[in-house]
């Protein structure tokens, strides 16, 4: 068996999928170090590995705005003006100077550790990188999906993936210091390190199809869930089900709305529009109001008895009695949908949330409406046209055919389990 480290950072959607590989590579024998923000500590303790606190607060950050922005690029822009890029830098640097002392023999890293391969050159052992989205290993097909959208022709796609590894050039002197200084090595333009062994496309081909110009070194596996996790469905919490039966006796259709850990927009004016939509598209609504994204307290004055307002529940706990999914098009929260079988709104904001939305309208399975700022910004006519677009996915019974049908392949998926396989190979040398 093996010592693998493990290196994330970010909120929660970046965090889980290490935390359910981790367990399954501890229950198979392994010995796992993750790296992951001190404040999941209680989620990495449950996987069974050693715990690398990283000391930077991204659910603080996202709550003041900082961690999301529209593409990576507003999001590198934002943080170097604000003077936490170099400090998240630092803070990555030695978290994974620290995970030295763990002898790993691979290496797995979330794209934010932009220094990965240089700890892998150090330590003379291979390592993958994983995407949560396909931003890492270049496509004809599709264009990065961390700064793009829409499909740009074959070229200019597969162009796009050129520009990630650009996002971390004001991090360059840095990175030469910490080879220096910490792993002993000479400036990478005199080294460079060594390329991945591995991409791990931790999301499912049932969202974005089999691509045949990706190499054998690309695997895409599916999302990373729990061994245990069967969307598993333990009934709504008792006020949620009080709510969910007056809406029934009232005849509306029950949608669940939420932004996850969007913040750094209007609050307030996003509550002006949801009220609206919720009156126009006549529902009722479980609505949770995450970070920020939504002003709980306006919305309950807004919105009166069409609306419970609640501050977090989860999504697996309640997507399986709701009619219809309005988010933000993560897509870990769109997957959670889909294999409850529903359809979803997407109200995007920024990064890859507009490529899931297009995907979804592409696929089927999903409604694209006003974007997160537009809600923000209030005004009759943005609720008004997100209330219409509820009512035509309530309405369009294929939505919630084709949403069902993705979601069983879905949960026939097992991609923690591939994934570990595919770490074992490149082990042996596969």
């Amino acid at each position: 068996m093996a010592r693998l480290l493990l290196l994330t950072a970010g909120t929660e959607g970046d965090v889980r999928p290490f935390v359910n590989l981790a367990a399954r590579l501890v229950a198979r024998g392994h010995e796992v170090g993750l790296a992951a923000p001190a404040g999941d500590a209680g989620m990495v303790a449950e996987s069974g590995a050693r715990h690398l606190k990283l000391a930077i607060d991204f659910r603080d950050m996202a709550r003041q705005g900082q961690a999301h922005a529209a593409g990576l690029p507003g999001l590198i822009d934002r943080l170097a003006r604000a003077g936490t890029l170099t400090r998240v830098a630092d803070a990555l640097f030695d978290t994974m100077a620290r995970g030295r002392s763990f002898r790993p023999d691979a290496i797995i890293a979330h794209p934010k550790y932009t220094g990965a391969a240089d700890l892998a050159q150090a330590l003379q052992v291979p390592w993958a990188q994983v995407a949560l989205l396909p931003c890492i290993a270049p496509t004809a097909v599709v264009p990065n999906a961390a700064l793009f959208a829409r499909d740009m022709g074959p070229w200019a796609n597969r162009a796009s993936y050129c520009l990630t590894p650009l996002l971390a050039r004001p991090l360059a002197g840095r990175t030469d210091r910490w080879r220096a200084e910490i792993l002993g090595l000479p400036p990478r333009r005199k080294a460079p390190p060594p390329a991945a062994r591995l991409v791990l496309n931790a999301f499912s081909t049932a969202l974005l199809p089999r691509i045949d110009d990706w190499g054998p070194e690309v695997a895409t596996t599916g999302f990373w869930r729990a061994e245990d996790d069967e969307t598993a469905d333990t009934g709504l919490p008792i006020e949620a089900a009080a709510f969910a039966t007056r809406a029934t006796a009232r005849r509306r259709p029950l949608i669940h709305i939420g932004f996850g850990s969007m913040s750094g927009v209007d609050g307030n004016g996003v509550a002006r529009s949801l009220a609206r939509a919720i009156e126009r598209a006549d529902v009722a609504a479980l609505v949770t109001t995450g970070w920020g994204g939504i002003d709980g307290r306006a919305l309950d004055r807004l919105a009166g008895d069409r609306v419970l307002v609640l501050d977090r529940m989860p999504h697996a706990r309640v997507f399986p009695h709701v009619d219809l999914v309005v988010h933000h098009g993560g897509v870990g929260t769109l997957a959670t949908g889909l294999m409850a079988g529903r359809a979803a709104v997407i109200c995007p904001w920024g990064a890859d949330q507009p490529f899931w939305a297009a995907r979804a309208v592409a696929g089927g399975y999903g409604l694209r409406g006003p974007g997160l700022r537009q809600l923000a910004a209030g005004g009759l006519g943005t609720g008004d046209r997100l209330g219409r677009t509820i009512r035509r996915a309530l309405r369009h019974g294929p939505l919630t055919d084709t949403a069902r049908r993705i979601g069983r392949r879905l949960r026939a998926e097992d991609g923690a389990h591939a994934a570990m396989l595919a770490i074992e190979d490149m082990l042996r040398g596969g």
